[in-house]
């Protein structure tokens, strides 16, 4: 993988569950048409780990590569992009050091599609690493580790798209690969990316098997107590939630749990997503006191960690408010509905989102209190839904939304007052 946390957290879980987002736009990488440089057997220094060696450096493309990487590190996001994508045309354009050149690109392609992805365009992360396939075939050669892993992580991203094609084939090959140049990281991660793709295909035995092999794997290389062997527990943890399998997927999901809180720490982003899959399991077997018990505890935390008006924040008081309403605890639920409207007033005014926040809200006000009791937040959906009527007109979402407002509405309009009945 391209980062220390191999993949994104949230991607792993939802490619596990077999949630992921879909789309099909067809992959059109830009063409690496880049030659061995006479006498040369190969590149010389290249990628992040060169960025200190001052004979790399000497090499533009990768100079600007590592600047990138230095820029990003220092929060400057918008310049390391603009360095990138300089390193990624300065290799591009390189006639005479190609394999240093397809190098780079190698490596630059990677994180761009990398970048791409964690931005939400999942499109141009696919073409970015099919890209990097290309340029590490031509830097390294075609059984080169570079090449298998570029190929791992295009596979990878094209299986959490849910674009199967030939990802199970590709994920095979980088296994065997990884294999036959003896490296164990390689083959733990291509043995845990083939195991949740023979999962979401149904084939549990087999997904079971390859996580088990990773995890052992993974243990070996790293340790019991690493984040690499956390992120087994998750994949095991979520094969079994993905059968029901509630018991046995969270005694993982804790295991993990205990290796994130130990390396990463109890508010990190990533244990907090396993801590609140791990909560939704006792609501998926009506635990719901349980479920919200975990999820009070995890709420200091996430202010912590993301503020107190985060949508991530949001999401938790939400679960909170949730199982007190699978409780019947309609007051407690109320309390917290109204928690995250008054968030979303601020951060989010006249929103789909806000909206809907008012109208959760205004139900269990009607609940608690009778349709008198909510007028006020009957009106501001009424206020919100007018809005959108008017600035979001071709908005699915917007369109929904004011559906959902006109039923709504009507369920405490008064009845029309009956005629008298005529005498005979």
């Amino acid at each position: 993988m391209l980062t220390p946390r191999l993949l994104p957290l949230a991607s792993v879980l939802l490619c596990a569950l077999g949630l992921a987002a879909c789309t099909t736009a067809p992959v059109r990488p830009p063409e690496v048409q880049l030659t061995e440089e006479p006498g040369e057997s190969g590149p010389r220094c290249s990628g992040a780990d060169c960025c200190t060696d001052a004979e790399a450096l000497e090499f533009g493309p990768q100079r600007l590569y590592c600047s990138a990487l230095a820029l990003d590190n220092e929060g400057k996001s918008a310049a390391s992009t603009a360095a990138l994508q300089q390193a990624i045309a300065s290799a591009r354009a390189e006639k005479v050091r190609t394999h240093d050149a397809s190098a780079v690109l190698c490596h630059a392609y990677g994180l761009d599609a990398q970048r791409a992805g964690d931005g939400g365009d999942p499109v141009a992360g696919r073409v970015g690493y099919a890209a990097a396939v290309q340029a590490c075939r031509a830097g390294y050669g075609k059984e080169s580790d570079q090449a298998a892993q570029a190929m791992l992580d295009s596979a990878e991203q094209r299986m959490q798209m849910k674009e199967f094609g030939t990802v199970q084939a590709e994920m095979a090959e980088v296994l065997a690969q990884a294999r036959k140049n003896a490296n164990l990281q390689l083959e733990a991660d291509a043995a845990d990316a083939l195991g949740r793709m023979l999962g979401l295909k149904g084939d549990v035995a087999g997904e079971r098997r390859l996580l088990t092999e990773a995890l052992e794997l993974r243990r070996k290389i790293h340790g019991e107590n690493s984040y690499q062997v956390g992120m087994s527990y998750v994949n095991i943890g979520g094969s079994y939630m993905r059968e029901n399998d509630n018991r046995t997927g969270r005694e993982w999901y804790e295991r993990a749990i205990a290796v994130y809180g130990a390396t990463l720490g109890m508010a990190d982003p990533v244990t907090l997503e396993v801590r609140a899959a791990h909560a939704m399991s006792y609501s998926a077997e009506r635990n719901h006191k349980r479920a919200q018990e975990l999820f009070e505890a995890m709420l200091p935390q996430a202010v912590q960690t993301f503020g107190a008006q985060s949508e991530e924040t949001v999401a938790i008081i939400n679960d909170i408010g949730s199982m007190h309403e699978h409780q019947d605890q309609n007051p407690a639920a109320l309390a917290r509905y109204e928690d995250i409207l008054a968030i979303r007033r601020v951060t989010m005014p006249n929103t789909v989102k806000h909206g809907r926040s008012a109208m959760l809200a205004a139900t269990l006000k009607r609940r608690v209190a009778g349709c008198g009791g909510a007028t006020a937040l009957d009106a501001e959906v009424k206020t919100i839904a007018a809005h959108l009527r008017t600035a979001m007109p071709k908005d699915a979402d917007a369109r929904e939304f004011l559906a959902d407002a006109s039923v709504f509405d009507d369920k405490c309009a008064h009845p029309a007052p009956r005629a008298a009945r005529k005498k005979k």
